[in-house]
């Protein structure tokens, strides 16, 4: 038997008989043990099961947590940490270990495609060795935005909740060595490291974020003439099959063109997070003649603006172009 497996069946006899220092002293070594062995995993759950069992134990639960953390910052690659230390510079020792270890190491020979453009992609990519390149296709162009080398990171776009779908693509210039995180980690940084998420964001604003490389080429993604609106819009979010999610809500619009439109909402982050990519329904009044003509039109989130001071932006991509729309723009 796995002696990991018997020391936690002795905790469990230890618990029922109502033994609980000798469960604490086991649980602490056996802790020890898994952070030595590098299982954090193993060693983070059963100090979660301190905490459960014997909440007082306070020095325990403290020192084990330290160890935890000892052990994982001495396996770090330092190769790893010197490329990122412009990062890891402005992060605490909790930071460091929650960015490191929610890390997954991918390889990608030259040439290869990392992501495409309008891509279901939510994760950020570090580059820690090679070159790969980070394109927008225009027309029949590929353009180049930026070469990535070791210390960038990329993927910010869908990462961070603003688009539901990949605007730029990413592909392999060299052979290149890429850690990446899932969206997935973010409740979990909220928890042990609250701004490790807006340190991220801040390293972005200096290396260069994906808008401000797309701006900086000239690139306007809107490729529909589009105006400026205002008047209200009623939305209904749909599910899988088509159906009402929730009550309709009520947003003002601020512009559209033939392919979507964008309106003003507030809302929460949280909520905001879960709307993006949400298939929807979508009604308006537009000018038509003197009189005005309803609107209805089947769509998705395609992206949501933060702003700081104001309500939410919520674009809408029409899943098809609206003949009335286009007819009133002459387009």
């Amino acid at each position: 038997m796995d002696l990991v497996l018997q020391q936690e069946q002795s905790i469990d006899k230890f618990i029922s008989e109502g033994n609980s220092d000798e469960a604490v002293k086991t649980l602490f070594n056996l802790i020890k043990e898994c952070a030595g062995k590098k299982d954090f995993i193993k060693a983070e759950a059963l100090r979660d099961r301190l905490i459960e069992i014997a909440p007082m134990a306070l020095t325990e639960i403290t020192q084990s947590a330290d160890i935890i953390d000892q052990e994982k910052s001495n396996s770090i690659d330092p190769v790893h940490q010197e490329i990122w230390s412009g990062l890891y510079s402005t992060f605490t020792h909790e930071e460091v270990n929650d960015l490191y270890f929610s890390m997954k190491v991918k390889t990608y020979d030259e040439g290869q495609v990392i992501f495409s453009p309008g891509e279901i992609d939510y994760a950020l990519y570090f580059v820690d060795q090679g070159e790969a390149k980070l394109i927008y296709n225009r027309e029949n162009e590929e353009l180049l935005l930026k070469n990535l080398r070791p210390g960038d990171i990329t993927g910010e776009d869908t990462f961070f909740y603003t688009t539901a779908y990949r605007t730029v693509g990413l592909k392999a210039r060299t052979e290149v060595k890429l850690r990446t995180v899932s969206r997935k980690i973010q409740g979990k940084w909220m928890e042990t490291s609250p701004d490790l998420e807006n340190k991220i964001r801040a390293y972005f604003s200096k290396s260069g974020s994906i808008l401000s490389l797309l701006e900086k080429k000239g690139v306007d993604r809107r490729i529909h003439k589009r105006i400026k609106i205002n008047g209200k819009v009623i939305l209904q979010l749909l599910g899988r099959e088509g159906r009402a999610v929730g009550k309709p809500f009520m947003g003002l619009l601020n512009d559209m063109s033939e392919a979507g439109l964008a309106f003003s909402f507030k809302l929460t982050n949280e909520v905001a997070h879960k709307i993006l990519g949400a298939k929807l329904q979508v009604r308006f009044k537009l000018p038509a003649d003197g009189s005005s003509k309803e609107i209805k039109q089947l769509g998705m989130i395609a992206g949501i603006g933060y702003p700081v001071l104001a309500d939410h932006t919520i674009h809408v991509r029409f899943d098809e172009p609206d003949p009335d729309i286009k007819k009133m723009l002459g387009a």
